[in-house]
């Protein structure tokens, strides 16, 4: 065994470098046990089947969602994601990311589960799947796509994603994590290329890689769904702007132009649908980096922590996504809007709640914020931290942890360090 003791993070700037293994693996405990009372027995249209979870490695949409679906009754569930292991610099440690101790827990918990460290946009890493899947004579019933990447290579071409607005600079009086303070912020506006850049990167042309890929392969079973985990927001000017109407939105839009497309194909010759999943704001690590999105996270919070509305994690997420989908009647068809995304994002948009949200906008101005805002920014904080395994209740961080655990034969690495 390779043990240390972690008593702290190491950060740089707002970067967490240091994930904590042993809060990483009770975390992800605690959500199989939240999974578990959830789906006391299986549901019976999920039982057997076998997911492709693209983006299964952080604690998100994506793994909560696979954690949902086997406690559901799937039998398998293949997760990808970008994951290096720990790496040794003379006397020190540099460990892995929480991605790599998630994994372990999940793998420990689900044996026959199957993980792919790789560049889920490579073609190497797509034909290194469905060759698995064909020599092991797999198919896939479900495709979930829950990727969120600044860049994108593909073809000897790379390209790099905006979060700018569209259109006029947009002045905001966001939220600063270092300080806790108010503080006024202006977004530029996207250059046509910056919007087609983020269009490569969190587009739809991924997806179709995948989708494509799988289906030529003979790697999908009849009914076969394709997800892509999504989020659009309230009708709130300075978020809609930043992201559903900025050059990340316009990404998330050609998504949905994908997945119509797809869903055309796949209902026709599989009985099959794809659709985007329209999911709530939850607290990640990119949200942590932008002031206005950060504000709202914390004060959406902090409302509910009032007693006004619901907030749901991503355990939530997953869990009402795989009730959407499998419980009987297939619930998933009276969910979609008139565009035809599956919209799981009812508490969030609750009138009460959002009204609550943007009156604390209202009289926002820089310098120190409401005491709404401060306990706001304390629970994103303590949500924050325990992506890396921090500030998990219960976790002795004086003990020392296993930083280098075996991962198993079922995790397939095909990233360097």
């Amino acid at each position: 065994m390779s043990v240390l003791s972690l008593t702290s993070p190491r950060a740089r700037g707002l970067m967490v470098l240091t994930a904590h293994p042993e809060g990483c693996r009770v975390l992800a405990e605690r959500q199989i046990a939240r999974a578990k009372e959830a789906f006391p027995k299986p549901l019976p249209a999920a039982e057997g089947k076998t997911a492709l979870v693209l983006g299964s490695t952080t604690f998100g949409y994506g793994s909560s969602t696979a954690i949902a679906l086997k406690e559901a009754g799937f039998s398998k569930v293949i997760g990808l994601g970008y994951e290096t292991p720990p790496t040794f610099r003379k006397e020190k440690v540099a460990m892995a990311p929480a991605g790599w101790y998630l994994t372990h827990a999940l793998h420990t918990a689900y044996p026959e589960q199957r993980t792919y460290f790789a560049d889920g946009f490579s073609d190497a890493t797509r034909d290194r799947v469905i060759d698995d899947l064909k020599s092991g004579g797999e198919k896939i019933d479900l495709l979930l796509y829950s990727v969120a990447a600044p860049r994108r290579s593909h073809l000897g071409e790379t390209w790099n994603s905006a979060l700018k607005v569209i259109g006029e600079p947009l002045t905001v009086c966001g939220l600063d994590y270092a300080s806790g303070q108010h503080k006024e912020v202006t977004l530029e506006p996207a250059s046509e290329l910056e919007i087609e850049h983020t269009r490569r990167v969190m587009g739809g042309d991924d997806l179709d890689l995948w989708v494509n890929a799988l289906l030529y392969g003979g790697c999908v079973n009849t009914g076969f769904k394709v997800a892509s985990l999504s989020y659009i927001g309230p009708e709130f000017e300075p978020l809609r702007r930043i992201y559903w109407d900025g050059a990340l939105g316009g990404a998330k839009k050609h998504i949905d132009m994908t997945t119509a497309a797809q869903n055309a194909r796949l209902s026709q010759r599989l009985d099959g649908a794809a659709f985007s999943s329209m999911n709530p704001a939850v607290v990640t690590g990119a949200s942590v980096a932008i002031p206005a999105m950060l504000k709202y996270i914390a004060d959406y919070l902090a409302v509910v922590d009032s007693g006004i509305g619901a907030y749901d994690d991503p355990l939530d997420v997953g869990v009402n996504f795989t009730r959407a989908l499998y419980d009987d009647g297939e619930p998933w068809r009276d969910m979609l809007d008139e565009a035809g995304r599956l919209r799981l994002d009812e508490n969030e948009l609750d009138p009460d709640l959002q009204k609550a949200i943007t009156g604390s906008w209202a009289d926002a101005k820089p310098g120190d914020p409401p005491p709404l805002t401060v306990r706001g920014l304390e629970l994103f904080k303590k949500e924050f931290m325990q992506l890396f395994g921090w500030e998990v209740d219960g976790v002795d961080y004086e003990a020392p942890a296993e930083f280098l655990p075996d991962l198993g034969e079922g995790v397939v690495q095909l990233v360097d360090e």
